[in-house]
């Protein structure tokens, strides 16, 4: 796999965690729901109900709705409404057939493919087995699919059927790499591309339940039911409004159906009489990432040791996460498969600390000097990292915090500490990639012979835990907490599932109560 596609993935990855994690994570409780207290103030509503709409927001401006080349998670929350995957990976890490009529894993690894007949792109053009094999020629150098491309040998046999042959990975590895794949039209591609690995833009002929009809100057997108899609949709129109300010402000006052919200209006919010709000737990996992490259005073165990021993998690989580995340102790999240509770928690005892210190040859006039790098986009976290830099200097530790403006300093090494935020899929083995520099997501610069076999060696649950315990025990990436996050819904909408695998709703799935 080449490194250029890796690093865009994790790219893509970083960008779309850290927007969530900006939205304040809630409680640990997964999914849970409830409306607003009876009798409170009601909020004023849109006329969605009447027009049959639904109105939301959108952070950041759209550049792009490319299903393989987007790059901000904003973007692909629309893209997935205009694009099908071939399945999706649900809550409970089953798989639900949105292309596919169906699928027969082999003996020997392959996989042969039926796709639905008949499915039609926004076009008018049916959807055959050339398409999903150009879009999977597309994948490259994609943000979130590249494994696929550099893992999936296809054969096609008819417009309907095809078999695909994995190298060094299998279907069930994949899984989440192959539903990020929007399946695209080869013959729509090949007239507004040059090379199929060119950037569609605002280009759009997906499957997907919603088709595009405008995307303003000011960012505001307008996407239009599709009246022959495969599936079944109820909301006629979805309008994405561009708010630079403050959503949750914007759907206190009535502009939004639908927002994400944080703790600190939590009391508000949820007070309204015709409001409904539920939280999802996330597959993210906050963390410190440690620069352990060689000459580094990180690259010793022990100093990475003291620095977990200093730090007061659950201090640090009630910060950053304004009171509503779960302590991590591990690198994996609950939402892994095999996910326990097997790593070291390196509680907090500052005497340890010391003592690990002075073996390294430190002390109080000689101490540690770190650089912390923070994003200040993330402004919880920013505080968080004021607590951390006391904690860490309650012993042989001088901090600096610098605040960076985007990601690409984690990848230079120009640091010591970062505290940063990450998603990947609901297998563990993906987390191999934070410890291979050959992939172009190690931020720890750590190479660990040990890390790596017990990656190699992943092959059912006891060898799944003790990759977890290997990496987490490591201290090239010291878990700090799970991030949970809380929505709000006009409560006349019937609301959809919240799909953990791809950290968005699906609008289809909604409809206004009659």
């Amino acid at each position: 796999m080449k490194k250029k596609s890796l690093l865009a993935m994790l790219m893509a990855v970083l960008l779309m965690v850290s927007s969530l994690a900006g939205c304040s994570p809630a409680s640990s409780d997964s999914g849970t729901s409830g409306s607003g207290s009876s009798g409170g103030q009601s909020r004023p509503t849109t006329d969605g109900k009447k027009e049959n709409s639904f109105t939301l927001s959108v952070t950041d401006q759209v550049t792009s709705f490319d299903p393989e080349l987007f790059t901000l998670q904003v973007e692909d929350a629309v893209i997935v409404q205009m694009y099908d995957p071939l399945f999706y990976l649900l809550n409970d890490g089953s798989v639900e057939n949105v292309l596919l009529e169906s699928y027969t894993e082999n003996e020997d690894g392959s996989v042969d493919f039926v796709l639905k007949s008949g499915v039609q792109f926004h076009s008018g053009d049916v959807l055959t087995s050339e398409d999903v094999e150009y879009t999977l020629s597309r994948c490259e150098n994609s943000p979130l699919c590249s494994p696929v491309y550099a893992t999936v040998k296809m054969t096609v046999v008819d417009d309907t059927h095809f078999t695909w042959n994995f190298e060094g990975a299998s279907f069930s590895d994949l899984a989440a790499y192959i539903q990020a794949m929007g399946i695209v039209n080869k013959s729509y591609c090949e007239t507004v591309l040059d090379k199929p690995d060119d950037n569609l833009k605002f280009n759009v002929d997906g499957t997907g339940a919603y088709t595009l009809d405008s995307v303003a100057d000011n960012g505001d997108v307008t996407l239009k039911r599709f009246e022959n899609y495969h599936g079944t949709a109820s909301i006629d129109t979805l309008y994405f409004r561009y708010i630079s300010g403050n959503a949750e402000m914007a759907f206190e006052s009535g502009d939004l159906d639908y927002t994400m919200y944080t703790v600190t209006n939590a009391d508000l919010i949820e007070g309204y009489s015709n409001v409904t709000t539920s939280s999802q737990a996330l597959n993210n996992v906050v963390f410190v990432t440690v620069n352990c490259a060689e000459g580094m005073p990180t690259s010793d165990i022990r100093v990475r040791e003291a620095i977990a021993r200093c730090m007061n998690r659950e201090e640090i989580m009630e910060i950053a996460s304004n009171g509503s995340g779960t302590v991590a102790y591990n690198l994996a999240t609950p939402l892994v498969n095999d996910y326990a509770d097997v790593c070291d928690h390196f509680d907090t005892n500052v005497e340890t600390a010391n003592d690990l210190l002075a073996q390294a040859g430190y002390s109080e006039s000689n101490p540690v000097e770190l650089t912390l790098i923070v994003m200040p986009a993330q402004p919880d976290w920013v505080a968080a990292c004021e607590v951390m830099k006391e904690e860490l200097e309650q012993s042989y530790f001088k901090v600096n915090i610098e605040e960076v403006a985007d990601t690409s300093r984690y990848f230079t090494g120009d640091f010591d500490l970062g505290m940063i935020s990450i998603g990947l899929t609901n297998q563990f083995s993906s987390f191999s990639v934070l410890f291979d520099s050959a992939s172009g997501m190690n931020l720890a610069m750590y190479e660990e012979p040990d890390v790596l076999e017990a990656f190699g060696a992943i092959a059912d649950e006891a060898t799944t835990q003790e990759a977890m315990k290997a990496a987490t025990e490591s201290l090239a990436y010291i878990p700090i907490y799970y991030p949970t996050v809380f929505f709000a819904f006009d409560s006349d909408l019937n609301t959809g599932d919240f799909y953990t695998s791809i950290s968005t709703f699906l609008y289809k799935d909604f409809s206004w109560k009659q």
